[in-house]
This record gives structure tokens, C-alpha cells and sequence, in this order.
């Protein structure tokens, strides 16, 4: 059975999946024996000290990875990971959303927590079907242009004052606004598909 080591602790991959929540580490250098897993599909890191998205190189059959409530301040070191479709990066400290080129499979995308003042970035991700960036600093609603295939977008608690931008979004199901400073939902009206608003 495979496993990785933390410290002196054998952790072994259960299914595919790694679970190393609360672990305690710093860099995920720290973890022997990661690289040697390239059919690992699943690696949980929530709640550890990581600040650098780093030495995921050869998990390239790896379809979820998350990494929230960590200290992350950039997005990157995700280039192989072309196979990836669930990226959690909640309750970080990034401040700009980039380098996701190299992951057009991604299905579902949370970065809500962080410091994220404008949406951008997204342009590659034509799968994304589920985004969440409640919890940040934005202010205008842009940069979804592509996002035709995106189902459901929370925006709550952010410093949103309208809703222009939303009307391109042609699958989208759900969405989420609470705790902004919207006061023309006019636009509303051009979103067919929705189904449940909440404001």
C-alpha cells in the first residue's frame, strides 16, 4: 500500500485519495515520498502553514486539491496538473487570481476568504461550472466572459454597488449576493436559467 511520510508519521493514500488536514506543514516539500505518486487523485492539505503552491510536478493524474485555510499568498505551481477539476484555495491570502492557463478541465473553483479585488484570470476555464468568491474585495463584476458553462457564482460579502456582467452568463443557476451594495437588480431578468437568487 502507498503511503507519504510527515515527520516521522506514515500517512498511506486510501483510494486514490491523500489526507493530510492539520498536519502542521510548512512546505509541501516536507511531505517524502509525494513525488513518487503520480496516480494520486486527490490530495487534501486544508489547515496546514503552506504559503507556496509548490512541488506538484508529477501528480499529473491528480483531480483535486485543496489547500484552504493555509497562508498562500500566489497562485501558481499548478502547470501539470492539467487534470485537475476541483481547486479549493478558501480562507488564504491571495490577491490576484492567475495562472490557472494550464487547467481547462476544472470544474469548481473556490477562493472565496482571500483579498481578491478584481475578477480576472478565468479566460481558459471554459469547464467552470461552479465558482465561489464571496468573502474578498470586489468591487465590479467583469472578467466571467467565457465562463458559458458556470452554474453557480456566490459574490456575497464583497463591495459589489451593481450587477452589470451578469447578463453573459447563459447556464447560470444559482448566485449568491448577499451583503453588498446593489441597488438595481434590473439585469436579473436576463439570466433564463436561474433558479434561485439569494440577496
Amino acid at each position: 500500500m502507498e503511503y507519504v511520510k510527515v515527520g516521522k508519521k506514515k500517512v498511506f493514500i486510501n483510494n486514490g485519495n491523500l489526507y493530510l488536514e492539520r498536519f502542521n506543514i510548512h512546505k509541501i516539500g516536507e511531505i517524502k515520498r509525494l513525488k513518487r505518486i503520480s496516480n494520486l487523485k486527490a490530495l487534501y492539505l486544508e489547515k496546514n502553514k503552506i504559503t507556496e503552491i509548490e512541488q506538484l510536478e508529477n501528480l499529473v493524474n491528480l483531480e483535486k486539491l485543496h489547500l484552504e485555510a493555509n497562508s498562500i499568498a500566489k497562485i501558481n505551481g499548478l502547470e501539470s496538473l492539467v487534470n485537475l477539476v476541483e481547486l479549493e484555495l478558501s480562507g488564504n491570502q491571495i490577491s490576484k487570481i492567475e495562472n490557472l492557463d494550464h487547467i481547462p478541465r476544472l470544474k469548481e473553483l473556490l477562493l472565496n476568504k482571500n483579498l481578491i479585488k478584481k475578477i480576472e484570470g478565468l479566460d481558459s476555464l471554459i469547464n467552470l461550472e461552479h465558482l465561489d468568491l464571496s468573502n474578498n474585495k470586489i468591487e465590479e463584476i467583469d472578467g466571467l466572459e467565457n465562463l458559458r458553462n458556470l452554474k453557480y457564482l456566490n459574490l456575497s460579502y464583497n463591495k459589489l454597488k451593481n450587477i452589470e456582467g451578469l447578463s453573459i452568463l447563459p447556464n447560470l443557476e444559482v448566485l449568491e449576493l448577499k451583503e453588498n451594495h446593489i441597488d438595481k437588480w434590473d439585469s436579473i431578468n436576463k439570466l433564463r436559467n436561474l433558479k434561485k437568487i439569494i440577496k
